[in-house]
């Protein structure tokens, strides 16, 4: 049970925080699910049930499926086609960085050199996933974000490379860097090779289940969500080399697979697709939240320790943050020399500081053992912790200060407004559509209750005030049809006195508008001025046909009015009213029943009526490309949901 509850309480948090981002955008979804996870693990009542994942469970469980999902979305065309930056990026600057970090930490802090380089080999590694947190809604350099996306895929490799190497030189003692840059090249290239091979044996896995008609949902979804986790752990543990490379290797292959074959099962593909998404986003927020709790198991090492202590390994931690900002940007600024773009120095200082570090940084740091191999207790392990920590909060701390000063805020693709009123008149020609059809009043009525439901949940629905005045406004046709017909002798007095009822029922008494007048003078008249009335035959005039006599009326009256309204207009909000509340008022009078059937079939030609109107605001090129592909998404969900409801039936 203890595990079930630590996983609701994580799973609460990255809701609640998640919540949060949604009601102050201004403030990163990671900071928020790193705030969470810092209440969770500080809470008496709760914190027992904190998850503290062992590292090597960690990288397999949460960061390969991530780095999997990170390398789907890369194209194999912009490796190749950037693989020297990829080179420079991950392994010339990452060993450079390691190198300034070691030396700094050994000359200008005193730390050994074993120790200087675990350091640096843990807080090199830059994260993909917190960095898109922390610039979400920013307008970053499109080669700026390239560079720093293709950096993180691979630098994690070069990291953990190296800290097994420094872990090595604390335990023998011994250091060679023939024998380090020769492990690292053994574990880079062999990663590739593993990740090609496990790829292709993915890849044909798929393809020949596929041809051989087994296609279950449940197991290919399986399949892709297992892959990534037993590759890694065959990659490290059984050969020997990079996990990380093999997993984004394999992610890279799994895409050239998909945008070759996307037609051939469009259905697992694009549930496919929607689940990557949904799970990236639970483990990113995993990631954040157990983040969050190890920050306090740090913290909680040094609260009996004198502050003198603490802070000095802080002042250290910002020390070493300084020196690796510095040495990114001049690398980034040599890198660019020859550049003759004049925003060089803002892209490089974006880049040095986008170097955001995360949970690959923290994991590598609870990584290290508690003792080295003779048995002597590994003392500086905190130390490093707490450094590292220091590191990883000001690499999300200082692009959530300085960025939004120094990008502009991405403007969106299109307008809210924009989006507002080609929806709203979307939805008013599937209604209008509708309107037209040969069926029962009460099918209609039902179809554009579920049409309205486009709307949503949001001010986009038609609200009160508005249905109130479209009744009155088809009442006010209505009082004018009976009112003509009262002058033109054209309705039994009958008619005129149910008309009449019904009317004071539905407004009250004493709202009498000109036209309701002219039927009550029409009726005195005809009741106690001309006396050609047949008492009798009045009493004999039936109830029910009085009944259908009115209605007559108001059909008339109202479905001419209904069908002289544009299918267009400015404020399709008061015909998609107009139309619901006929439809209605129809429906109530005709008492008709609704069928199931009818609903289905009628519905998929709203949604086609609705396409059809996309397309042609697409050709007309009136509206914006983005925003008419966020309408052909929903209604093309709407479509399939209608559809699968109809076989279910």
């Amino acid at each position: 049970m203890a595990t079930f509850y630590a996983l609701a309480y994580v799973c609460l948090t990255i809701i609640i925080a998640n919540f949060l981002t949604q009601a102050f955008p201004k403030m990163p979804q990671a900071l928020w699910q790193i705030i969470g996870g810092i209440l969770l693990a500080s809470l008496p009542v709760i914190n027992k049930f904190v998850i503290m994942l062992d590292p090597e469970w960690f990288m397999m469980l949460v960061i390969a499926p991530l780095l999997f999902y990170e390398g789907q979305r890369t194209q194999a065309k912009l490796i190749s086609k950037h693989f020297r930056s990829i080179i420079e990026l991950a392994g010339v600057l990452a060993v450079l960085t390691v190198v300034v970090l070691m030396t700094f930490g050994h000359f200008a802090i005193g730390w050994a050199l074993p120790f200087a380089l675990a350091l640096a080999a843990i807080v090199t590694p830059t994260d993909a996933t917190a960095l898109e947190s922390v610039t979400n809604g920013l307008d970053m350099p499109k080669n700026i974000k390239r560079s720093l996306s293709l950096e993180s895929l691979f630098n994690d490799a070069t990291g953990l490379v190296i800290l097994e190497l420094a872990i090595l030189w604390m335990n023998t003692g011994k250091f060679s860097f023939v024998h380090g840059f020769g492990q690292f090249l053994i574990v880079a290239i062999g990663g590739v090779v593993a990740g090609g091979v496990a790829g292709f044996i993915y890849i044909y896995l798929r393809q020949h289940l596929l041809k051989g008609e087994f296609d279950d949902t449940v197991a290919h979804v399986l399949i892709y969500f297992i892959a990534p986790i037993i590759v890694f752990g065959i990659s490290e543990h059984v050969l020997g080399v990079s996990g990380i490379i093999a997993v984004v290797v394999m992610g890279v292959m799994s895409n050239i697979e998909q945008q070759q074959t996307q037609f051939m099962a469009p259905k697992l593909n694009h549930l496919t697709l929607q689940l990557t998404d949904i799970i990236a986003q639970l483990l990113n927020g995993l990631v954040f939240v157990l983040l969050g709790t190890s920050l306090v198991k740090v913290a909680k090492e040094y609260i009996l320790q004198p502050v003198r202590t603490w802070l000095t390994l802080i002042g250290m931690g910002l020390a070493l943050y300084i020196v690796m900002t510095v040495f990114r940007y001049l690398a980034r600024r040599y890198s660019d020399r020859r550049s003759n773009d004049p925003n060089t120095k803002m892209d490089s200082f974006v880049f040095a500081i986008g170097g955001v570090h995360g949970a690959v940084t923290m994991s590598m740091a609870f990584s290290l053992p508690f003792t080295l191999s003779h048995g002597v207790a590994f003392t500086e392990r905190n130390d490093l912790l707490l450094v590292a920590s220091t590191v990883i909060i000001l690499s999300l701390l200082v692009p959530v200060i300085l960025l939004p000063k120094l990008l502009k805020r991405s403007a969106p693709s299109f307008e809210e407004s924009a989006y507002v009123q080609v929806h709203t008149s979307m939805v008013n020609v599937a209604i209008a559509y509708v309107s037209d059809v040969e069926t029962s009043q009460n099918t209609k009525h039902e179809v554009m209750k579920q049409l309205q439901d486009q709307l949503g949940y949001s001010d986009l629905q038609i609200n009160k005030s508005e249905r109130k005045q479209a009744y009155r406004t088809l009442f006010e046709v209505a009082d004018n049809a009976m009112a003509k017909a009262t002058e033109n002798s054209a309705v039994s007095d009958q008619a005129l006195m149910l008309y009449n009822r019904m009317q004071s029922l539905q407004n009250g008494f004493g709202k009498i508008g000109k036209h309701r007048f002219k039927i009550w003078q029409g009726l005195i008249k005809r009741l106690f001025i001309h006396k050609s009335i047949n008492n009798q035959k009045l009493r004999a005039y039936s109830h029910s046909q009085a009944v259908e006599e009115v209605i007559n009326i108001m059909n008339t009256a109202m479905t001419d009015y209904i069908q002289q309204l544009p299918k267009e207009t400015d404020n399709p909000r008061q015909l998609i009213a107009l139309r619901n509340a006929y439809t209605q008022q129809q429906a109530m009078l005709q008492n008709q029943k609704s069928n199931s059937s009818d609903q289905q079939r009628i519905l998929l030609e709203a949604f086609q009526a609705e396409l059809t109107y996309i397309q042609e605001q697409r050709a007309s090129g009136d509206s914006n490309p983005s925003l008419l592909k966020t309408l052909y998404d929903e209604v093309i969900n709407a479509e399939a949901i209608t559809l699968a409801n109809s076989v279910e039936e």
